[in-house]
């Protein structure tokens, strides 16, 4: 899988760790615990801090991540 993507303008990246530096406005799929035990979705906020989207709700894997941000990224306004 590209660890890179782009989607209606917006990054998004796979990273195996944490969403620790990267560019604001970029969404972050993280592994958790080395993808063992799901993959989270943050959102890097313009203060560079990511935020994470999901709280509680984890993916089995990063394609159903890039998924579910790719629908969430058409659901921002323009």
């Amino acid at each position: 899988m590209k660890l890179q993507h782009q989607h209606a303008g917006r990054n998004i990246f796979i990273s195996p760790g944490s969403d620790a530096g990267y560019a604001p406005g970029s969404f972050v799929i993280c592994a958790i615990g080395g993808g063992a035990e799901g993959w989270s979705i943050s959102h890097i906020g313009p203060s560079g801090r990511g935020q994470d989207l999901g709280e509680e709700y984890f993916f089995a894997t990063p394609e159903d991540a890039l998924e579910f941000t790719k629908e969430l990224i058409e659901m921002l306004p323009g």
